[in-house]
């Protein structure tokens, strides 16, 4: 390439946190989608790919800045909802089955909502993404929400089959915040690795 274009080309500025973050985000999410039209239970694979992301969302907030409160809040909500997956991928009473897939459900929207939102005060391309992230993981919320006060309500995207825990095998609206999630992971990705988002200075 001759030089006067490579003078010309823009430099991206990623840290090597953020690339192995970019790098991780995207197998994981690509593991999750993958993962969320398999019935079968590939226990080590799931547990594989929850490991993956608790540790790429620790690279991720680390870049956001994870001493700001949106993405401290974030980051332990999506804790906990790992946790819950843990445990119900591990087994549980059918009982209690549905009870930590709304756990996991609502934690994990949560803290995409929070993430979304940290996305609002960064520059203005990251800003339409964030606003974006707020729409889609706000909604399934509004329906889990819609879901407790009026079963019916929520029936569309499979939280009347959610909130009867222990009562069925119906996984349709885990199954969405899954793949919300992966979709999520794949934006997150692009954004590290294009270096849109950069890791916050670290006030003296």
């Amino acid at each position: 390439m001759p030089a006067e274009l490579v003078a010309a080309s823009p430099r991206i500025d990623r840290s090597p946190n953020a690339c192995v973050g970019a790098v991780s985000l995207a197998v994981s999410a690509f593991a999750t989608l993958l993962l969320s039209h398999v019935a079968a239970s590939l226990a080590p694979l799931r547990l594989l790919s929850v490991a993956g992301f608790a540790f790429a969302a620790w690279c991720f907030c680390d870049e956001m800045g994870l001493r700001k409160p949106l993405n401290r809040a974030g980051f332990v909500l999506f804790a906990i909802a790992m946790g819950a997956k843990v445990q119900r991928i591990l087994g549980v009473s059918e009982q209690s089955a549905g009870r930590y897939d709304v756990l996991f459900a609502a934690f994990l929207l949560l803290a995409l909502l929070f993430w979304s939102v940290a996305f609002m005060h960064r520059q203005r391309g990251v800003k339409v993404v964030g606003a974006l992230g707020v729409v889609a993981s706000l909604t399934p919320i509004v329906a889990l929400v819609a879901g407790h006060l009026a079963v019916g309500a929520g029936a569309f995207l499979g939280v009347r089959g959610l909130l009867a825990a222990g009562q069925g095998g119906d996984h349709t609206f885990v199954t969405l915040v899954e793949r919300i999630l992966g979709l999520w992971g794949y934006v997150a990705a692009w954004l590290l690795w294009r270096g849109h988002i950069r890791r916050a200075p670290v006030a003296p």
